[in-house]
């Protein structure tokens, strides 16, 4: 009986980790807590990852705000940075404090121009800060259906701050990292495409 020849195949390379974890600042006023809180989980998120961390992927709106609300040519090119910045993230921390019992309408804002999908295959980690613990819930559960219409996967709870959290954040944010930076790994390989394995002729 002939022998059948097989073709051996060139198996793609395993997903590569991201090389950053990209970070956007909903808080209308500069300099905020919230800025401040986010860095802290973008950090500890990537340093807990193996993957570094990088101050200028931390988009903070207030700084081109008129651009977002009235598409002003003077800051058109941060916003548009921003907007290929976040686009192209594989882990994104959102940030925003809670105001009238939401996000804020400046994160609203710029999630509404961001593109059909624009967060198909990113992993988001909301965080919000509240002033009172009976509104702590609320700004994360308003957000996660906006994010489900971007496409984006929120595959743990979020980072849910109260102001008094802010005076030792350090503890507060390592269990949570503990806890759900396997998950956010994970779910990011899972996300990332794989290319088809092609012939070897």
């Amino acid at each position: 009986m002939p022998s059948v020849a097989f073709e051996p195949q060139v198996v793609p390379d395993p997903p590569v980790w991201p090389q950053s974890v990209v970070t956007v600042v909903g808080n209308p006023r500069p300099g905020s807590r919230t800025a401040a809180a986010a860095a802290s989980v973008a950090e500890l998120l990537a340093s807990e990852l193996g993957t570094p961390y990088r101050i200028d992927e931390l988009v903070d709106l207030v700084t081109f705000a008129p651009a977002i609300f009235e598409r002003e040519a003077v800051e058109r090119a941060a916003l548009e940075s921003a907007i290929d910045l976040v686009t192209s993230a594989s882990v994104l921390v959102l940030a925003t404090p809670v105001y009238k019992g939401s996000y804020t309408g400046l994160l609203k804002s710029f999630l509404d121009v961001l593109p059909p999908q624009a967060l198909a295959g990113a992993v988001v980690v909301p965080v919000t800060v509240s002033a009172a613990p009976s509104h702590k819930l609320l700004a994360d559960q308003h957000l996660r259906p906006v994010l489900a219409e971007l496409g984006a996967s929120v595959p743990v709870p979020g980072v849910i701050l109260e102001e008094r959290d802010l005076e030792d954040l350090q503890v507060v944010l390592s269990t949570w990292i503990r806890t759900n930076a396997a998950i956010i790994q994970a779910t990011t390989l899972a996300l990332q495409p794989v290319a088809e394995p092609t012939p070897d002729r």
